[in-house]
């Protein structure tokens, strides 16, 4: 096995709970509905992939000591897991207001590069 694969599953499996929490914030059916609503799923899903490969990358040799790595990754997993759950109880609602609508921001740019990626895959791969 690779630890480029090491640190990936770590990334991937310590953001886990995070998610879940944001997930099931994001569709308790109290937010917007229709394209907003998508938006800020998308959103969500986008940066929960963004921090998972930015700690793929922490925890994968990179000219810090192991001890240092695994430290700085674990106050990472603990800070995102901790600001997600007080986004979804007990963030002022400008907080929560000025999250949401980013995230719906992010998601709609997400959604026009994946459709741009996979236009230039199929464009590319057709010729």
């Amino acid at each position: 096995m690779k630890k480029t694969s090491v640190g990936t599953g770590l990334g991937c499996l310590s953001i886990v709970p995070a998610t879940f929490i944001g997930l099931a914030a994001l569709t308790d059916g109290l937010g917007p509905t229709g394209w907003r609503g998508c938006a800020e799923i998308v959103g969500w899903i986008a940066v929960c992939i963004a921090i998972n490969f930015g700690l793929a990358l922490l925890f994968t040799p990179a000219g810090w000591s192991k001890c240092w790595r695994y430290a700085v990754g674990i106050l990472a997993v603990g800070g995102f897991t901790f600001v997600t759950n007080w986004l979804g109880l007990d963030a002022p609602m400008g907080v929560k207001i000025a999250f949401t609508s980013s995230l719906q921001v992010i998601g709609s740019i997400a959604v026009i590069g994946a459709a741009l990626a996979i236009s230039y895959f199929v464009v590319t791969t057709r010729r």
